[in-house]
C-alpha cells in the first residue's frame, strides 16, 4: 500500500492523540482509502522507519537540523500542513484525531515531506523506569510501546 513516491513512514512514533490523521486513496478511486496507512500530522520518537532514498535527500536539502532529530522529522510533517488544507482540517487548532480524507490532488500539492505512517503503531519502544512512570500521566499522547 505504501506509494511508490514516499519519503517516510513511521512505523513505531507517538503522537498528540488530537492531532489529525489523514486517510488517503491508495489509487485515483475514492473507494480505495488505505486500511494501513495514514498521513501523519504530527508525530514524536522515531522508534522505527523506512527511508526512502528520494526522502533522505529531501531531507538533506532541508538541514541544518534544528532539535532533536525525531522532533525535526515530526515539524517537516507539519509544515505539510501550513495552508488552505491544514487550516481546513483544523491542524494545530482543532482538537480532532479523526482521520480525514484528501483526495489525491490534493495530497500532490500539499505533500512535500511525502510522509505516512501506520495507523497503528509497529514497533514498539520499552517505557516503563522503576523511578518514574511520567508517561502514564501524559493522557494526551499516544505511544508505540505498552505501558508496564
Amino acid at each position: 500500500e505504501l506509494p511508490r513516491d514516499f519519503h517516510y513512514c513511521a512505523l513505531g512514533y507517538s503522537r498528540p492523540k488530537r492531532a489529525p490523521m489523514v486517510s488517503f486513496s491508495t489509487s485515483t478511486s475514492v473507494s480505495s482509502v488505505s486500511q494501513l496507512l495514514a498521513i501523519p500530522t504530527c508525530l514524536w520518537y522515531a522508534t522505527g522507519y523506512l527511508l526512502s532514498l528520494e526522502g533522505a535527500r529531501y531531507l538533506q536539502a532541508q538541514l541544518p537540523l534544528k532539535g532533536p532529530v525525531d522532533a525535526w522529522l515530526g515539524m517537516r510533517m507539519c509544515a505539510n500542513f501550513e495552508n488552505v488544507y491544514g487550516e481546513g482540517l483544523g491542524v494545530g487548532i482543532k482538537t480532532s484525531s479523526s482521520c480525514t480524507f484528501l483526495p489525491r490532488r490534493a495530497l500532490v500539492k500539499v505533500l512535500k515531506f511525502r510522509a505516512y505512517c501506520a495507523k497503528s503503531p509497529l514497533v514498539s519502544q520499552e517505557m516503563w523506569s522503576q523511578r518514574t512512570n511520567w508517561r502514564e500521566r501524559d493522557s494526551d499522547i499516544e505511544y508505540s510501546g505498552g505501558l508496564h
